[in-house]
């Protein structure tokens, strides 16, 4: 990233429309409350602070802000998130399948499922409320875009079949990113695991962008730019759990010379927390060194 003043708003959206932005930006969804408030103890009751600050020291354009709990959503009610609109900021709220284990447990939600493919919509009823809610919300704070963290994949595919996600899935994802979309914000879809069975039909629901490639789950960035050309967008490139720096430090280099007209946003595929990171997340972000900070 330039050390000049940029608009980081305008260049993400640059970047997901692959319009050529001024240069490839940088961005992370996920922060734990342990990571923030060790790297910012100074700002330990300040939540937007502490994200503020990691924009800030890491250089970043993209911001997650997690708007799944009550003390979030205070905030959002009062418009407090505003204090971000500098960065493009993208809250998130779990998705679908998410709620359906929270409710039901990892088990019963998979085979409700499989054997009863209404599961999902009656567990979930209220969701579209919460999104309509949420979205409203996010728009006065200024925010930028909505995630739906849903992680339905593994290393091996999708947790159930792809004919169960289309039936009592997919048309639950396509109303959300209706309803972000009609909210003028960009529609971000986040899930660990080979997904690449479901980027089309995220592509025709609306979604813009897809969090994370996972290359552990043998996800490859330049095999989905070849096949999905400028019909979507991806973030979170950088494996900074199994990667070593030279592999970090060339991977952003081809990725910044490949993307050079969009089409990615560059972060790490498991986002910042204590027990994921370690040394190398320098190699990725080296302002983090510069200014004296250590994880």
């Amino acid at each position: 990233m330039p050390e000049y003043d940029v608009n980081h708003r305008e260049n993400v959206v640059a970047a997901l429309r692959h319009e050529s932005p001024s240069y490839l930006p940088r961005g992370e969804i996920f922060f734990t409350r342990t990571f923030l408030n060790v790297i910012f103890p100074e700002f330990i009751d300040d939540y937007i602070e502490q994200l503020a600050s990691a924009a800030s020291l890491l250089g970043l354009s993209v911001v997650g802000v997690d708007l799944n709990d009550e003390w979030s959503r205070s905030r959002l009610s009062q418009g407090k998130y505003s204090r971000l609109k500098k960065y493009f900021t993208v809250g998130y709220v779990n998705g679908p399948v998410l709620r359906a284990i929270e409710r039901l447990g990892f088990k019963q939600a998979m085979l409700g499922i499989k054997k009863d493919r209404g599961t999902v919509f009656r567990i979930t009823s209220d969701i579209l409320d919460d999104i309509q809610d949420v979205c409203s919300l996010a728009k006065k704070n200024e925010m930028s875009g909505i995630l739906l963290p849903d992680d339905i994949a593994g290393n091996n595919g999708l947790y159930f079949s792809f004919e169960d996600f289309g039936t009592a899935i997919l048309p639950l994802y396509k109303q959300i990113a209706s309803e972000i979309k009609g909210n003028d914000l960009f529609a971000f879809f986040h899930s660990d695991g080979d997904t690449h069975l479901i980027i089309e039909p995220l592509i025709k629901a609306g979604f813009d962008c897809i969090h994370p490639v996972d290359s552990q789950a043998g996800l490859d960035l330049y095999e989905l730019k070849y096949i999905h050309k400028n019909m979507i967008s991806f973030m979170g490139h950088i494996d900074i759990m199994t990667w070593d720096d030279e592999r970090i430090n060339q991977e952003i280099n081809k990725a910044e010379k490949s993307f050079n007209e969009g089409g990615l946003i560059i972060g790490s595929t498991c986002g910042l927390s204590m027990k994921t990171v370690s040394k190398k997340l320098g190699a990725l972000y080296p302002r983090l060194h510069k200014w004296g900070r250590r994880v």
